[in-house]
């Protein structure tokens, strides 16, 4: 429990500090302090995760019990350990022992004389009802709380979607989707490679109607520790980003260029289904992201790519057009607040403005790059008209050669706006990362 607290606690520091994701700052913690433990480990991420999906709520609940500038003054480390406290205490409502075990581990790490004026918190903490907390608070602003969600997105999902359908959503939003990995049958035929990932103690379930992917269903290890990964023979990938690639349609021969390419996800696919033999030019703006993207063709065994570091915005350092462009923008991920919950804090209003500006201006660049003929495939991993529905009506209507095509297969559910040959996914209703996507064809 001492490491797990430790690892915890700095992790949500560095956070808060710069901005990390969850994943990023775990990495970053384990290696500073050199814990290699794995039952600590999985505790410690399990706090970060539950901790940060509740921020909203943890932090209303200490501020009814100290003034929000006696909280605002605490040192990082007292704050996220208060906030832990209080999921494991008041949320996951674990026994007395459970709770007072806690509370050791942390005068252990971080000292009993720094967390000496906290201990009438800890008390109050303890005795702490959740439902006579949040009696009198009024919907929208209870749902916010209830659900882990910003007010402002609860209110924006009840006009968009009804607040039924928004309900179902943003509850959902308190889970995890599931892990879904796709077989690199470059390496070997499928039925072997399975057999070599089962032989780690990993169970995995085929998906309907998308051949290749199949749902983790069982695992004793994270799957990047697994032989079989780093031998390349699976990828990690939601469905939702799979079957992407199957709409598009990748054929064997053509030239591909692949916007906001990193990590890779996308790169990789395309090479497997065309067998390693389109030309594939990937693009992104991050070097950090464009060289793990490296990492990851090198480990599936990628040839006949091109990674190219540049602003998707600007005219592209290539003079040529493509048989079929991907584009996986920069945008909100608000339909993956449940695997990432760190995402819901940094989504504002204006985020959501920004995001649209610089989806667009990578819209213009795709655009002039789709040969006659030539498709463009356009997705996002966020549930919002703006960054979905609304920039593929000014696409069509400032470049009338391009027209919407029918999505070959269709699993999801029909666009808004009337736009029924696009596709979205919602984690509540089709157990994978909320998604948008249209296929578009450039006339000859």
């Amino acid at each position: 429990m001492r490491d797990a607290v430790a690892i915890a606690v700095e992790t949500l520091s560095w956070m808060e500090l710069e901005g990390l994701s969850e994943r990023l700052a775990f990495t970053k913690t384990t290696r500073q302090l050199g814990i290699r433990n794995r039952a600590p480990m999985r505790t410690a991420f399990l706090f970060i995760i539950e901790t940060t999906r509740a921020l909203n709520l943890l932090d209303r609940i200490v501020t009814s019990i100290m003034s929000q500038e006696s909280f605002e003054d605490l040192d990082l480390g007292k704050k996220n350990f208060l906030r832990i406290f209080i999921w494991w205490t008041v949320l996951r409502r674990v026994s007395r022992k459970d709770s007072i075990d806690l509370l050791e581990a942390a005068r252990h790490v971080l000292g009993w004389r720094e967390l000496r004026d906290l201990e009438v918190l800890f008390g109050r903490i303890l005795t702490l009802d959740l439902r006579t907390f949040m009696h009198g608070i009024q919907d929208p602003e209870r749902t916010a709380l209830s659900t882990f969600n910003r007010t402002w997105f609860v209110s924006y999902c009840y006009r968009v979607f009804g607040r039924g359908f928004s309900l179902d959503y943003l509850r959902n939003t308190c889970t995890s989707p599931p892990t879904y990995i796709r077989i690199n049958t470059l390496l070997g035929v499928e039925q072997n490679l399975i057999r070599q990932i089962e032989s780690e103690g990993v169970r995995i379930d085929a998906v309907k109607n998308l051949d290749g992917l199949f749902r983790v269903v069982q695992t004793g290890k994270p799957l990047t520790l697994t032989r079989a990964y780093r031998q390349g023979f699976f990828s990690i990938q939601d469905k939702s980003s799979y079957l992407s690639t199957v709409v598009a349609d990748p054929k064997k021969g053509e030239t591909v260029l692949d916007l906001c390419a990193a990590p890779g996800g996308k790169t990789s696919h395309i090479a497997l289904r065309t067998e390693n033999s389109a030309t594939i030019c990937s693009i992104d703006l991050s070097r950090r992201r464009m060289s793990i993207w490296q990492k990851e063709m090198e480990r599936c065994k990628i040839s006949r790519i091109i990674p190219i570091v540049a602003d998707a915005r600007q005219s592209l350092p290539i003079r040529q057009t493509f048989d079929l462009v991907m584009m996986d923008p920069p945008c909100t991920n608000s339909g993956v607040f449940g695997k990432t919950p760190s995402l819901k804090w940094r989504l504002t209003a204006n985020a959501l403005e920004r995001l649209c500006q610089i989806q667009w201006g990578i819209i213009n660049t795709a655009v002039e790059v789709v040969k006659p003929g030539g498709r463009l495939v356009y997705s996002t991993c966020s549930i919002t008209v703006e960054e979905n529905e609304l920039q593929i009506e000014r696409l069509l209507k400032l470049n009338p050669e391009f027209r919407l095509e029918k999505q070959i297969p269709f699993i999801g559910h029909e666009g808004l706006r009337g736009l029924a040959m696009s596709q979205r996914l919602y984690p509540h209703l089709d157990d994978c990362n909320g998604y948008f996507l249209a296929t578009l064809r450039k006339e000859n």
